[in-house]
């Protein structure tokens, strides 16, 4: 089905503003992180964090991306000081795949959508896969670097000098090191990075100009043998955070799509998007890259066919259609109006605070980097104008005084890794947040359940389905809030959760149904309402 330009146009410009805009928070962290990276953890440290030359850098590269919370975007910067740490480029894949497939808050989001045993499936399977990537990076590195060797066999003395001083010769500490780690934080965010972020977006684009409206909502049935493989067209353009593609493995399980999609999506969708290759082949070779996205497409295939039958949610019949997928669709029709009206409601309408306020910090360091730019400051520039007797000074330098009383210099190593435990423990922290208490989570479904429920008997439908997947959301955090709290749900909570989405989701027809019906919705709101209080029964706690 063809659409208008203006319509591919206008739909391919929402999905990269909704794409920009979903990976503010994470994109911000991946900078973080790669600023500390660089001025904190120095490049032995950065080696030594990712295993170095030994057998465990594999598998703890895909450990340390596991607990990092970026996606596939915010992934990028780290790679680059990475690479520039000397870290082998297995265990740079390794990381790149597995940092935005999991996080702790995307992990425990999962654990309740599914069967807990199919996402810690999904979790193996993705170390299977970054460890056969990883080690086919290395061979070619190993195969690369015996050329060499053979053609000219000074290059092998010549690197072993450089990686004995590959630490630069001046360090900077204190507060200008706060500030080099600032400077180049903003400088970034308008250089290399921002570059590579627009080429992720790009994907969003290309898929709103080729799948119309609605053009998902039939596809990847569970009886369809060509799932895994429609999925795959699907999945390697798409850029998606490791939330959103969590949330559409819930949504597939309940609508008994196919299980091998759902990890094509989850590996390829979230693990990578048209940066991680180009990225890859600029640095590494595209010839190399070629054959490593194609074992990556090997593996991936083989394994979704492999689990698309075992893994069938028993007891649950194919729903016929799903909006898990709308999100990769144009989200324009030709019933649409082209106007800033609907840019509104499509872009801006639905920011939480989280990413109105990670856009509002990349907007203003983007402003303060630019400045910089201008001015041409950067890290040569706070070294060459760093004084010897000050608390900012020159670590290394020759006259540099002796620091005395509390004035003492931390080596920057703990101080990284401190930094980036911190992260880590913040993530945790998160997920307390994120997912509060039963008691709070139910108060937030009674305001979202009124006004659902009301505008649906009122025949107020575009209110409804504004407030319906609230409602939905907080259903799923109130579990994995009781989860985290009380260490399981219980199996009639879980199934009474169970019955309400699928209360909600008949919903959802009834306000979507043209014509309109309100008896038949009517119907259904008293329906629900009989389900929810069981439900909300099941969270309360015991008088």
């Amino acid at each position: 089905m063809s659409q208008p330009i203006s319509i591919m146009l206008m739909g391919g410009l929402v999905r990269v503003l909704q794409g920009f805009a979903a990976a503010a928070p994470t994109f911000l962290v991946g900078m973080l992180i790669a600023s500390i990276i660089r001025y904190y953890l120095g490049e032995k440290g950065t080696r030594r964090l990712f295993g170095g030359d030994t057998l465990r850098s594999l598998p703890q590269s895909w450990l340390v991306g596991m607990l990092l919370p970026v996606c596939s975007i915010g992934v990028l910067p780290i790679l680059r000081e990475m690479r520039r740490a000397g870290v082998k480029p297995g265990a740079m894949s390794a990381f790149a795949l597995s940092a935005p497939l999991f996080n702790p808050l995307s992990l425990l989001y999962g654990l309740t959508l599914s069967r807990p045993m199919v996402i810690l499936l999904f979790a193996f399977g993705s170390l299977i896969i970054v460890t056969a990537l990883g080690l086919f990076w290395d061979s070619i590195e190993k195969w690369s670097n015996r050329k060499e060797t053979e053609g000219d066999p000074t290059s092998q003395h010549d690197s072993q000098t450089n990686s004995t001083n590959d630490e630069p010769k001046d360090h900077l500490i204190g507060l200008r090191r706060l500030a080099a780690t600032f400077v180049h934080f903003s400088r970034e965010l308008t250089g290399v990075n921002l570059g590579l972020t627009m080429l992720a977006l790009s994907g969003l684009a290309i898929l709103a100009a080729a799948l119309p409206f609605g053009a998902m909502q039939h596809s990847v049935e569970r009886d369809d043998w060509f799932a895994p493989l429609t999925m795959l067209g699907v999945a390697i353009p798409v850029y998606a955070t490791p939330m959103l593609a969590m949330s559409q493995l819930g949504m597939m399980f309940q609508h008994a799509n196919s299980p091998g999609a759902a990890f094509t999506l989850l590996i390829l969708g979230t693990g990578m998007n048209l940066a991680t290759p180009f990225w890859f082949g600029k640095n590494y070779g595209f010839k190399a890259t070629a054959c490593w996205t194609a074992s990556l497409l090997v593996i991936v295939l083989g394994i979704s066919y492999a689990i698309n039958r075992p893994l069938v949610p028993p007891g649950v019949e194919p729903a016929g259609h799903t909006h898990a997928f709308d999100v990769y669709a144009n989200p324009m029709s030709i019933h649409h109006s082209l106007s800033a009206n609907a840019l509104y409601d499509l872009v801006v309408k639905g920011l939480d605070f989280s990413v109105i306020a990670a856009l509002s910090v990349l907007g203003v360091l983007s402003l303060i980097g630019i400045g910089l730019r201008l001015m041409k400051i950067d890290e040569a520039w706070l070294v060459s104008t760093a004084k010897a007797d000050s608390f900012a000074s020159s670590l290394s330098s020759q006259d540099a005084q002796a620091r005395k009383g509390l004035d003492i210099v931390v080596p920057p190593g703990v101080i990284g890794a401190t930094m980036l435990a911190g992260l880590v423990a913040m993530s945790v922290v998160a997920c307390f947040a994120y997912y509060p208490s039963a008691e709070e989570c139910l108060d937030e479904i009674s305001m979202a359940r009124a006004e659902c429920l009301a505008a649906a008997n009122s025949g107020q439908a575009e209110h409804a389905l504004y407030w319906l997947p609230v409602w939905e959301d907080w259903s799923r955090r109130m579990e994995v809030g009781t989860f985290i709290r009380t260490g399981q749900i219980r199996p009639y909570q879980r199934m009474q959760g169970y019955l309400i989405r699928k209360k909600l989701e008949l919903l959802e027809h009834e306000l979507e149904h043209d014509p309109f019906e309100l008896d038949e919705t009517q119907q259904v709101v008293r329906n629900i309402l009989a389900t929810n209080s069981r439900w909300v029964r099941s969270f309360r706690p015991d008088p």
